[in-house]
């Protein structure tokens, strides 16, 4: 099932249909925005970031955007949606729309502090004293988007330079979820989505998004996870760190075959 899912999305996002892609995007911004205040970041973005690992919004072809999106909620700009693309793009509206009812409070400003925050509410919380963690954590899983899915959009650069500290913390949730149930075939995935994200940016670039998104609160959580639990815990400073983080755990969880089977 997999296989056919990944052979879909790669199929649905050639870049040969550019012209179609475009057509698409700008009917959609045109006809639902045109009054929005927040148009002009969207329309800004092509002149931000001239990294070519990166789409710009209108090279994505929404309609076959292959994470759940609540299109109706987005198209009325309802409950933060439209703020939440404009800020965090395609990605950053599946992330909201698949979570918005569990973290009713979910914005702009703590999306990445709530989804970090899982870690040590529940992920790592013992299950025997609580039987009911498990099915938050079966919940969040069922939730989040398929890592096969994730892992194809990303070699497939399907992506947007703003969505790059999202996918930083679901692929860090992952690798964190993967060490826990000793499942090296689905760590191997993340570290390889992990590895393809870090050779897109530069180091001025990584180390802006961690000092935008991460410094603070976030890194927070996961200074104090480390510290507790290992330094494969710990959200890295620089684009070095993040590769020699990489290999580090990827030497000492998939490498050594008796630590994880």
């Amino acid at each position: 099932m997999q296989s056919r899912t990944n052979r879909i999305i790669a199929r649905r996002f050639r870049l040969s249909n550019l012209e179609e892609i475009n057509r698409g995007y700008n009917y959609y911004v045109q006809r639902r925005f045109e009054n929005s205040e927040d148009l002009a970041l969207i329309e800004a973005e092509d002149t931000i970031n001239k990294n070519p690992n990166f789409m710009k919004g209108k090279d994505v072809n929404f309609r076959l955007y292959p994470f759940y999106i609540n299109w109706k909620l987005l198209e009325e700009n309802e409950k933060g949606y439209f703020r939440i693309f404009v800020h965090f793009g395609y990605f950053g509206a599946a992330i909201y729309s698949l979570f918005k009812e569990k973290y009713p409070i979910l914005n702009i400003k703590n999306i990445l502090f709530i989804l970090s925050n899982f870690i040590p509410d529940f992920l790592l919380k013992n299950t025997k004293k609580d039987p009911s963690i498990k099915e938050d954590i079966k919940f969040f899983f069922d939730k989040m988007p398929n890592i096969d899915s994730l892992y194809q959009i990303i070699k497939g650069k399907i992506i947007l330079f703003k969505e790059i500290s999202l996918f930083l913390i679901v692929l860090k949730i992952y690798e964190i979820y993967f060490i826990t149930i000793k499942n090296k075939t689905e760590m191997e995935k993340v570290l390889k989505s992990e590895f393809l994200l870090a050779n897109y940016l530069t180091d001025e670039e990584y180390e802006n998004i961690y000092k935008e998104h991460f410094k603070g609160r976030v890194n927070r959580i996961f200074k104090k996870l480390a510290e507790i639990k290992g330094k494969e815990y710990q959200l890295v400073k620089t684009k070095s760190e993040l590769i020699s983080q990489i290999k580090y755990i990827y030497k000492k969880f998939i490498k050594d075959e008796s630590v994880l089977v």
